[in-house]
């Protein structure tokens, strides 16, 4: 597996099986992670029957785990593989209202419409604390 996507330890929320779970840099919408092919790949018609069925059974996992913890009003999913080509889905969560976590306000901006390139990059304490606070809601 290449370095680029989902290595670092303070980011990775479940690891083991055919998919990693990660939480996505890019905290402008709170809880915004990532399930990334643990083998290297970079076309989705690609995956095998065994992968679609196991990343169901992830993205399941992860909107479950997001579920409790924020609550979020919708969903977005999307194959975008843009910055890095290694098959990964991402698991946006959108809200109508804020959210509060860890002393800080989180606003979908952009709630009902399509998401926007905005930027919050969590400090790596931070990153890591909401990573393990995710890892513990997974089911």
């Amino acid at each position: 597996m290449r370095d680029e996507i989902g290595s670092d330890p303070d980011t990775l929320i479940a690891a083991g099986g055919l998919w990693r779970v990660v939480l996505n840099r890019n905290q402008n919408l709170l809880g915004r992670s990532m399930i990334v092919l643990s083998r290297e790949e970079t076309d989705v018609t690609r995956i095998t029957t065994d992968e679609w069925i196991e990343l169901r059974l992830q993205i399941l996992r992860v909107k479950g785990a997001l579920d409790s913890l924020f609550k979020p009003d919708h969903y977005n999913y999307a194959f975008l593989m843009n910055q890095d080509a290694q098959v990964h889905l991402h698991v946006i969560p959108r809200y109508r209202r804020h959210r509060d976590w860890n002393g800080r306000r989180f606003w979908d901006r952009h709630f009902s419409s399509m998401v926007r390139p905005d930027s919050r990059i969590l400090e790596r304490n931070d990153l890591a604390r909401l990573t393990a606070e995710i890892a513990g809601a997974l089911g």
